[in-house]
């Protein structure tokens, strides 16, 4: 610890996060590597999610404040816009500046529902007065690594063999996949509508190091508008350029976390997960858990998944429920 962080343990303290429902000789085991093998002065664990609901309720406290200083300062008078009374000109009154409490309401509410989707897992966990409400956590076995994974078949068995390639193909799932609001239109436009698919340059790693969509194919601001140009085919690349052509590849892997069932895994969709989440704790909360969902983690990226997750949520929600999606200040 002195030679790599430059600190002496027994001055300082640890913060570290703790897998939820972990057994208790795991935590044992780390609060004896902790103290006696580091030597920490002290530590708190805690969950994942109870700290990105601290973190994101004390941005959006900050963000409040700051709205409501700026929103304080006295206005500049307008030159042009007067009128007389009394013989004398004044100004006309200034209206009271309206603030947006949207950040506060999310900062002051008790109860919160994070989606943390990563690595390795899924998780929906309730998160009431800042602590984790247990029985309500809810856990799908797919997370960024499978989906790397499910991409990396996918290519192998269409085009290239990159099973060992996984840099590669995981800079062009963050790249290039997106969520679908229309999947079966989509499925039809890609197979239909080659001039509707991308191709992804691969490094050579000699004067390269990072893959690239080929500069001819900018990204649509609407991936899920069909385009109008006839089939075409793909433009010549370099001799020297090696690239993939992706198109149901694009929505077929990020779908994996709404529909798990489509490779296998007989789970609930994130969505339906959501509910069974709620529908754990005590009803009462229902209203403040769809009001207050925080998205995190690196799947919650994808384009289009906050409206694709809030679309699927409207379907399955009573129409009384506000569903409020809040992803994590970058």
């Amino acid at each position: 610890m002195l030679q790599v962080l430059k600190v002496d343990p027994a001055e300082h303290s640890l913060v570290t996060t703790a897998p939820l429902l972990a057994p208790a000789v795991v935590n044992e085991s780390m609060d004896q590597v902790v103290f006696e093998e580091l030597g920490f002065q002290s530590y708190a664990r805690v969950s994942a999610a109870e700290s990105c609901v601290l973190s994101y309720s004390e941005f959006a406290e900050r963000e409040f404040q700051e709205s409501l200083s700026a929103a304080k300062k006295p206005a500049k008078k307008s030159p042009g816009r007067k009128r007389r009374k009394k013989g004398r000109t004044v100004d006309p009154p200034i209206p009271p500046p309206v603030v947006d409490e949207d950040p506060l309401r999310f900062s002051t509410s008790s109860c919160h529902l994070v989606v943390d989707s990563g690595f390795s897992f899924t998780h929906v966990v309730p998160v009431v007065d800042g602590k984790v409400f247990l029985p309500g956590v809810r856990r799908i076995n797919v997370g960024g690594k499978l989906l790397t994974n499910y991409l990396k078949e996918i290519v192998s068995y269409r085009q290239w063999n990159v099973m060992d390639d996984t840099p590669v193909i995981n800079e062009l799932k963050e790249a290039l996949c997106y969520c679908s609001l229309d999947f079966e239109n989509d499925l039809k436009r890609y197979h239909s509508d080659r001039s509707s698919r991308k191709h992804w340059i691969l490094p050579d790693f000699v004067r390269t190091f990072e893959g690239r969509c080929r500069e001819d194919e900018k990204q649509d601001d609407d991936n899920d508008e069909a385009p109008t140009n006839e089939e075409q085919q793909p433009a010549n690349l370099n001799d020297e350029e090696q690239a993939l052509e992706m198109g149901v590849e694009m929505v077929t892997v990020p779908e994996v976390l709404f529909n798990p069932s489509d490779i296998g895994i007989h789970q609930a969709g994130l969505a339906e997960t959501i509910v069974q989440a709620v529908e754990a704790c005590p009803e009462e909360l229902s209203d403040a858990f769809y009001a207050n969902i925080l998205l995190v983690g690196g799947n919650t990226m994808f384009k289009n998944f906050s409206n694709r997750l809030e679309r699927d949520l409207r379907t399955l929600v009573p129409d009384d429920f506000d569903i409020e999606l809040h992803e994590s200040p970058k």
